[in-house]
């Protein structure tokens, strides 16, 4: 079977698994393959019918569409690539280098960010003298910051294993780490001298994701953004997001793991406060003395374990918070022709080649006060206006993605836009309105022109399509620092008070993005626990 089959033979299935993985998102596939290639029998069960969830590449108006931005940069630094061989499955992957562009809606000057720091400190001097020297002070202070986190966020987390690490590096960049988690972008980033302009960009690439403004406490965990590309690079996979989770599912398998999709699960069966596997909406059972549930973490704990005694409190204490709402949206389209945009046209081609000019994924933000003003436009159902864009075109880099001819595909992400958006999101003007508004930064004619075909995913659309309750993809809170102090050690640690009961995914450390060490770590407690088959 290909990386997206099911499977056919139910009566075929073993009676019983060591674990069954609910799931088949990136996490809970490196989760499933981890354990499968240590010899635990796994079944992994996903509701739709393919593997990939939000990192999957699908079908759609005519051409290979990625569900979220393609942009990879956590797994890269991860290990997880190299640990389970996945270039044997047809991983590969490609640099984007320059990392990213940022511009903003009136005059601000672009903002090209290379791999190399003194490439990006050059371009920076050649707009400002000052912005460069303040940007090298930045990155004197966030880079040991970085690498800590990096060292930190790749392993199963503990105050015991955090400190050790903090001491490893001789303790650089933990009260950096302590201080900005305190503080907000626009304090840390302002006491460098930067200017708004790469405070916005800052915002738009981090908090602006987790749904924060750049003046919220904790958002200055944000500021390490830049520095974190630096040490790591991004990349694409070749044909795709959905390249790395296809060869996940294909080391799975090829470890005797078992994949079933189209098979939405409706809960977990527990027996004396353990787990005994999971049952689904066919109301047909899979027994398994451990169940991994990569999956919204409050929709486990408060739908699934509602009654159970063992996670009484547990249950109480989620179901006492009220629901996040969905706050973005991706619009694709097929065009005859690649944007072109005054701002990145404005660019000297020492600065940035033509070549380069397309590759990257340009972030198109308001001021950081008119991101100030959005957050509470959004609160009240209103999206961001100015818009906060996250524009590439994929096939400019992997032909692969190419449409056919002369055609190419765009890919727009657009932040701040409520699930309950007054009137719905029927209309489709709204969103065309979107194209309308890039367009306005170059030629908006041929812009509207060149579009052959169009989708959009709106909130209520993911979680139609991937059960994601009022289209909000959750992500760990806190960071680094929760997890240092065992905030919601459910989330930090991946155990419930259910015995054999584990969470993983975006929801747990270190949180949402194309990354896998949720799914990594959580396999590492599992099996530390050598917990014996019931």
């Amino acid at each position: 079977m290909g990386a997206g089959a099911g499977w056919d033979g139910w009566g075929d299935l073993p009676a019983r698994a060591d674990v069954i993985v609910v799931g088949a998102g990136h996490n809970g596939l490196a989760c499933a393959a981890y354990l499968a290639r240590a010899g635990r029998s796994v079944v992994v069960v996903e509701a739709r019918d393919t593997v990939g969830g939000c990192a999957s590449t699908v079908d759609a108006i005519g051409a290979r569409v990625n569900i979220c931005n393609c942009d990879h940069t956590m797994i890269l630094a991860s290990g997880i690539v190299d640990e389970l061989e996945l270039g044997a499955y047809g991983l590969r992957y490609l640099d984007v280098d320059p990392m990213g562009i940022a511009i903003g809606w009136g005059d601000e000057p672009a903002f090209v960010q290379w791999r190399s720091t003194e490439r990006t400190i050059d371009g920076l001097a050649r707009t400002d003298p000052a912005v460069a020297a303040a940007y090298r002070r930045y990155l004197d202070v966030a880079l040991p910051a970085a690498r800590l986190v990096q060292a930190i966020q790749s392993a199963r987390p503990s105050a015991v294993a955090i400190a050790s690490r903090a001491a490893r590096h001789r303790l650089q960049g933990a009260a950096t780490v302590l201080g900005w988690a305190r503080r907000s972008l626009l304090d840390v980033l302002g006491s460098f001298g930067l200017p708004p302009w790469l405070v916005a960009a800052a915002c738009t690439n981090g908090p602006a994701v987790w749904g924060l403004g750049p003046d919220a406490p904790g958002s200055g965990l944000g500021a390490l953004g830049f520095a974190m590309r630096h040490l790591i690079g991004v990349g694409r996979p070749v044909g795709g997001s959905g390249a790395l989770p296809a060869a996940l599912a294909a080391c799975v398998r090829d470890h005797g793991g078992v994949l079933v999709t189209g098979a939405p699960v409706a809960g977990v069966k527990v027996r004396d406060g353990h787990a005994v596997g999971v049952r689904l909406a066919d109301g047909r059972h899979l027994a398994a003395p451990t169940v991994v549930t990569a999956t919204d973490p409050r929709a486990v704990l408060v739908d699934w374990l509602d009654g159970v005694p063992a996670a009484a409190r547990l249950h109480a204490r989620w179901a006492a918070a009220p629901p996040v709402d969905g706050y973005e949206s991706k619009l694709d389209a097929v065009v005859t022709g690649i944007p072109r945009l005054r701002a990145i046209d404005a660019i000297p081609a020492d600065v940035l080649p033509a070549p380069a000019r397309h590759t990257p994924t340009i972030a198109i933000s308001p001021t950081p006060a008119e991101q100030v003003t959005a957050v509470a436009a959004r609160h009240g159902g209103q999206v961001s206006d100015p818009p906060m864009f996250l524009l590439n075109t994929p096939s400019a880099l992997d032909p692969s993605l190419r449409p056919g001819g002369d055609a190419h595909l765009l890919s727009l992400e657009v932040l701040w836009t409520p699930y309950a958006l007054p009137g719905g999101w029927a209309d489709p003007t709204r969103a065309w309105s979107w194209l309308r508004r890039l367009g306005s930064l170059g030629d908006p004619g041929a812009l509207l022109a060149s579009v052959r075909d169009w989708r959009v995913m709106t909130p209520p659309d993911y979680e139609r399509d991937f059960t994601m309750p009022r289209g909000y993809a959750p992500s760990f809170p806190g960071g680094v620092v929760a997890a240092l102090l065992g905030r919601q050690r459910e989330l930090s640690r991946y155990r419930t008070p259910v015995t054999g009961l584990y969470l993983t995914g975006a929801g747990t450390f270190p949180g949402a993005g194309v990354w896998g060490a949720s799914g990594r770590n959580t396999a590492d407690v599992i099996l530390a626990a050598r917990r014996p088959t019931r």
